[in-house]
C-alpha cells in the first residue's frame, strides 16, 4: 500500500497493511529535512478550504507589516466598519505566530463584529482546486482534506477576544456575546453545502474546545450542535466529518463519544486519557493521534518503544493513525518520525 492508501483504508473501515503515519504537509514541504522525511514512507495531509469568504457591506481593511530586530515581523490589521474600527496585531516567525492584540477590546466592539459577520458571504473556489484533486487522486504520499470554519466560540476564544476577555464577557455581557455567536453561526453555516459538494472525502471542523474554560455544557451547546449541523450536509454527501482535539479532553470524553463525528484528529494520549481508554470510549470513531509533544525529546530508541506501546494499547489498531499535528522542535523531526516509522514496522502488519 502507498502511504495515502493506508490512511484511506482506515477511514473506510478497511484493514491497512500497517498503522498509517500522517503529518501536515506544511510541516514538511520546503523544510531542510523534507527529502529525509518523504523517504520514510509517510503521508502528508494537505489542508485547504473549498470556499472563500467574501466580505460585503461598508468594510475596508488596512494592513501594516513591521520588521522586528529578532527576525520576526508583525502584521497590524485595521478593519473599518460603519460602527468603528477593529485592530488586531500578530507576530510571526518562520513556523508560527502569536496574537499580540485581539480585535475585541470592550462591549462597543460587538456592533462592529456583528456587522462584519452579518455581511459575509461564502462562495466556492472549486475552480482553484484542480491541482489538489490530481494530487489526491494519485493516492501516493499526499491526502487532501478540506475543513470548515472553527466553531464560533473557538474563534472568539482563540482569535477575536482571547480567553480572558471571553470569560469576563460571558459573565458581564452574555446576551451580547450570544447574539454575536449567532451571527457567526449564520455566516459559517454557509460553508457547509459548499464543502459537502467539493471533490474530497474527509472534512475537519474546528476543534480545541478547552473544556476547562467552557465546561461540559459549553461543549454540548457550542461544539456538539455545530458538529450536528454540519454532519447532515457532510454525511448526505457521503463524506466523513471529524475534529481536532489535542488538549485535555478528560472532562468531555463521554460527550465526544456521543458527538456527530466520524473521527478524532490530533488526540494526545498524554494530555488526555490513554489510547486504550480513548478507543474503548469512542467506539467506532477513528482515532488519529498526535505523537505526544511530551515524548518528542525522547531518544530514537525510546520513540520506537513509545510507538509500539501506542499501537498495542489500541482496542483495534486497524482504526488507529499516528501522526504529528503540532509543531515539533525543528532539529527533531527526522529522529522523531524515523523512530515512529520503525516502531510501526516492528509492531508488524495488521492483516
Amino acid at each position: 500500500m502507498t502511504p495515502a492508501e493506508r490512511v484511506k483504508a482506515v477511514y473506510h473501515l478497511q484493514a491497512p497493511d500497517y498503522v498509517p503515519f500522517t503529518i501536515y504537509e506544511t510541516k514538511v514541504k520546503g523544510r531542510p529535512y523534507e527529502r529525509e522525511l518523504m523517504d520514510l514512507d509517510i503521508c502528508c495531509i494537505r489542508r485547504l478550504e473549498s470556499f472563500r469568504i467574501v466580505q460585503e457591506g461598508d468594510v475596508t481593511v488596512r494592513q501594516t507589516r513591521t520588521e522586528l530586530p529578532n527576525g520576526h515581523y508583525t502584521l497590524r490589521k485595521v478593519t473599518h466598519t460603519p460602527f468603528g474600527d477593529l485592530t488586531k496585531t500578530e507576530e510571526y516567525d518562520d513556523i508560527t505566530s502569536w496574537t499580540r492584540e485581539y480585535p475585541f477590546k470592550d462591549e462597543s466592539d460587538y456592533a462592529k463584529l456583528r456587522y462584519l459577520f452579518d455581511n459575509q458571504k461564502a462562495v466556492s473556489r472549486y475552480d482553484e482546486l484542480s491541482a489538489d484533486v490530481a494530487e489526491d487522486e494519485k493516492n501516493a504520499s499526499v491526502l487532501v482534506r478540506t475543513h470548515l470554519p472553527h466553531e464560533p466560540v473557538s474563534d472568539l476564544l482563540g482569535y477575536i477576544m482571547g480567553p480572558e476577555a471571553w470569560c469576563y464577557e460571558w459573565m458581564d455581557n452574555r446576551d451580547m456575546l450570544l447574539e454575536l455567536t449567532d451571527s457567526m453561526r449564520r455566516a459559517y453555516c454557509q460553508t457547509y453545502p459548499i464543502t459537502a459538494a467539493d471533490p474530497f472525502e474527509i472534512v475537519n471542523q474546528g476543534g480545541n474546545p478547552t473544556p476547562e474554560i467552557i465546561g461540559r455544557e459549553g461543549y454540548r451547546e457550542f461544539y456538539m450542535r455545530e458538529y450536528e449541523d454540519a454532519y447532515e450536509f457532510i454525511h448526505n454527501a457521503g463524506k466523513l466529518l471529524g475534529t481536532h482535539l489535542d488538549a485535555c479532553n478528560a472532562p468531555i470524553m463521554d460527550l465526544i463519544a456521543e458527538a456527530k463525528l466520524d473521527y478524532i484528529e490530533a488526540y494526545d494520549p498524554v494530555m488526555s486519557p490513554g489510547v486504550y481508554e480513548a478507543t474503548r470510549i469512542f467506539g467506532d470513531k477513528l482515532l488519529s493521534l498526535h505523537f505526544p509533544s511530551a515524548w518528542q525529546t525522547h531518544d530514537e530508541k525510546q520513540i520506537v518503544k513509545d510507538t509500539i506501546g501506542l499501537i498495542e494499547a489500541a482496542k483495534d489498531p486497524r482504526r488507529l493513525i499516528i501522526g504529528i499535528t503540532e509543531d515539533a522542535p525543528m532539529d527533531r523531526y527526522v529522529p522523531i518520525v524515523r523512530g515512529i516509522m520503525t516502531g510501526i514496522r516492528e509492531f508488524g502488519p495488521l492483516k
